[in-house]
């Protein structure tokens, strides 16, 4: 509730993914290993007003739907409709006890905050209907034969409409049930047609709708920046984590951070306490037998040879994909981890473009990253992340070049602050995070 007032929520996900050129709804893609409408139903659960929250989903995914939203208080699903319009008038007629206000939001605008949530409630309830808009930043062009350029209006009275749409529920109700519209683009133009004026609520840039690949891209890339903080911390104290590669750089750094969380940092490799020999199939699953369960593998073992390739030998290229990537994969399988625990692979910023003698440590570390993204899907009941950090100063990196400024370099201990960070953190999995120096 808001002011006393019962306010509802309606989630529009009725989209066959046509324009998505997907067999599988653009909702139903993943972000951060989740579906994209339920890391938007997330967004309203967390604002803590909403007294029901409808989804309108299309019917061939509705047994799906309701696994996936199972236990969630509040929420349920109904049938869609052939239109936007339709699966909006469905869902409206489907709150169990009508609301004081609705808000209308499209399943696949993930980004939407807090701050336009609550302004939304505020002025429906104030004014009965508000639509979300920014200003246009383009110059618009107006075109009757889509051809030539007939007129250039004035940029500042034009704005560019997303959602949420919010009413009063006896106003949209009626709208929906007077309008002569059979396939309208949004329920605003619904409002209009009565006669009713439609407030502004300042929406934003980053609350984008995504409707093609490159916009799930664009998202991957927007959750990527805006997860800063875990959103539900939980104590690490008296949690066992394995650190592989704990030895040194990075990793040693997360075994003292670790430590000084109250968590008990296991450190392996070849000369730790628990021998740990990544490139040897039976040395890993020696090591995580005798471990036992863990709450938690950090992999941050790496090694890196600066040469050409056609310099290289077939044991060089064997010993860096051994190390780093064979040897992580086969950890991430032979860890015994506890439900609910935490798997955060290493990479490096060498990912996202390969680099002219460092070719084959490059693709590797573009491997890693992948194998993080479908593990995350494939095992729902981890927290499965990969920390990307820029160049670091460490042995390895300083041994290979010894001529970079020490100004430009993250210190360790940065990277295991973001780490530990993560460990922390509940809900969120299959994130990529990157650490860079901001100094």
């Amino acid at each position: 509730m808001l002011h006393g007032q019962r306010i509802g929520a309606l989630l529009l996900m009725g989209g066959t993914g046509k324009r998505f050129g997907s067999a599988a709804p653009k909702q139903f893609h993943r972000l951060s290993g989740k579906p994209v409408y339920l890391v938007t139903l997330e967004a309203f659960l967390q604002a803590k007003f909403f007294d029901e929250i409808v989804l309108s989903c299309h019917p061939d995914w509705i047994e799906a739907v309701e696994k996936e939203i199972k236990g969630l208080e509040n929420v349920h699903c109904v049938a869609g409709g052939s239109t936007r319009q339709e699966s909006s008038y469905r869902g409206l007629l489907n709150f169990s006890t009508p609301p004081a206000i609705v808000l209308i939001h499209d399943a696949v605008r993930p980004f939407v905050s807090y701050e336009i949530l609550q302004q939304n409630a505020e002025l429906a309830l104030q004014y009965g209907a508000v639509d979300t808009c920014i200003p246009s930043t383009d110059t618009l062009v107006y075109s009757v034969d889509q051809e030539k350029i007939d007129s250039i209006p004035e940029r500042s009275r034009y704005w560019r409409g997303q959602t949420p749409q919010s009413f009063a529920y006896p106003l949209i109700v009626e709208a929906h049930e007077k309008s002569a519209r059979k396939d309208a683009s949004d329920d605003c133009r619904l409002v209009l047609d009565l006669g009713h004026p439609i407030w502004i609520a300042k929406g934003d840039e980053t609350n984008l709708k995504i409707t093609s690949e490159l916009d799930l891209f664009l998202a991957e890339q927007l959750f990527r920046l805006r997860v800063s903080k875990p959103r539900r911390q939980s104590s690490i104290e008296g949690k066992r984590y394995a650190v592989v590669g704990g030895s040194g750089g990075i990793g040693e750094a997360i075994c003292q951070t670790l430590e000084k969380n109250g968590a008990a940092a296991i450190a392996l490799g070849r000369r730790t306490a628990e021998p740990l020999d990544i490139r040897d199939a039976s040395s890993v699953a020696r090591a995580f037998e005798k471990l036992g369960p863990i709450d938690g593998l950090i992999n941050c073992a790496g090694l890196l040879m600066v040469r050409r390739l056609e310099e290289m030998s077939l044991a060089d290229i064997e010993s860096l994909l051994d190390v780093n990537l064979k040897g992580l994969i086969l950890c991430c399988q032979k860890a015994r981890i506890k439900e609910g625990g935490h798997v955060i692979n290493v990479a490096s910023s060498s990912f996202s473009r390969g680099r002219k003698e460092t070719t084959v440590y490059s693709c590797a570390k573009a491997a890693v990253v992948n194998f993080t993204q479908g593990l995350a899907e494939e095992r729902p009941d981890l927290r499965v992340h990969a920390v990307i950090p820029q160049r670091t100063r460490t042995k390895m990196r300083l041994d290979n070049f010894p001529g970079e400024p020490l100004s430009d370099l993250l210190d360790p201990m940065e990277v295991a602050a973001r780490v530990v960070q993560l460990a922390m953190d509940a809900d969120s999995t299959g994130l990529l995070v990157e650490v860079r120096n901001l100094s």
